[in-house]
């Protein structure tokens, strides 16, 4: 068990409010602001994707953008489940309110959609011709698709994932930002978000929370959803950037955290016009202090 696993054991609940451990640090650095560093961040990152993986590689890590395909990812990869029928049937159902579900004999998911591919679309206010990515045709999802064909399509998307990552490196100082209800896991592929907010609005219906805040160093290795994770680039006119998530993808058993600061905070949310909602935010701040190479 790695050392950030290790000190994951208080409780965000059992803290009275105000209480908090800090440990100062020595130097103050400039804070990341994602309203004005995300656009440089994101070319940076989104080339750097560009030049280091393949299409393949990329589809895989696109695929870890849906939670559902994620948490099969990792079920698969700690051997407790091989079983996955009611994915499937979900996947199934989701294609067909899509209209792209075809039987494996006519399986041709760019001849049977003919997607217009001279269509202009919009991103980052930047025109472009390229065509989304579709999780259905990376998945092999077919009317016809079985269990023993999924997960052997996720054994592969795993092989994937490990092969960029082993030779990924962040390359940037970076706080990433994950929240639950529960305490981090530090076994399992995970997603993370540049921007807190993102975070937050992944645990719906609860009014206690734990966020993780995890400072990334120069090599971690982590890789971002940049546009060329949720888009083909055939026509070669896909914009740089990150504007479509602020997702990052990080094995968390390959991170040594070290927990500098947990603190407690309340803030109120608006639900409607006659009533605030008050949520209870426990902030666990670590570090990366060392990555496997």
């Amino acid at each position: 068990m790695n050392s950030g696993a290790l000190l994951i054991k208080t409780i965000c609940f059992g803290l009275n409010e105000g209480e908090a451990e800090e440990i100062p640090r020595k130097e103050i650095e400039k804070s990341f602001d994602y309203e004005e560093d995300i656009e440089d961040l994101g070319r940076k990152l989104d080339k750097n994707n560009r030049t280091n993986y393949t299409e393949e590689e990329l589809d895989s890590i696109f695929v870890t953008s849906d939670a559902n395909v994620l948490k099969n990812i990792n079920s698969l990869r700690s051997e407790e489940n091989e079983e996955f029928k009611e994915s499937i049937d979900a996947l199934k159902k989701e294609a067909l309110s899509t209209e792209i579900l075809f039987s494996s004999e006519e399986f041709d998911i760019f001849g049977s959609m003919s997607e217009d591919q001279t269509k202009i679309n919009v991103l980052g206010n930047i025109k472009h011709r390229e065509i989304k990515k579709n999780k259905f045709r990376i998945l092999n999802i077919t009317k016809n698709t079985k269990n023993t064909q999924y997960v052997e399509k996720i054994k592969e998307i795993m092989s994937d994932i490990d092969k960029t990552l082993d030779k990924a490196k962040f390359g940037v100082k970076l706080k990433a930002f994950y929240a639950s209800t529960e305490n981090l896991n530090t076994r399992d592929y995970n997603i993370l978000h540049i921007n807190p907010k993102n975070a937050l609005e992944e645990v719906k219906g609860c009014n206690k929370i734990n966020l993780y805040n995890i400072k990334l160093n120069e090599k971690t290795k982590g890789i971002a959803l940049t546009n060329i994770a949720y888009y083909n680039n055939n026509n070669k006119t896909l914009p740089l950037g990150m504007n479509i998530s602020d997702k990052i993808l990080v094995d968390m058993s390959k991170l040594n955290l070290e927990l500098k600061k947990q603190k407690l905070f309340r803030i109120n949310q608006e639900v409607d016009e006659l009533r605030v909602e008050t949520k209870i935010i426990c902030v666990y701040e670590y570090e990366v202090i060392n990555t496997e190479e």
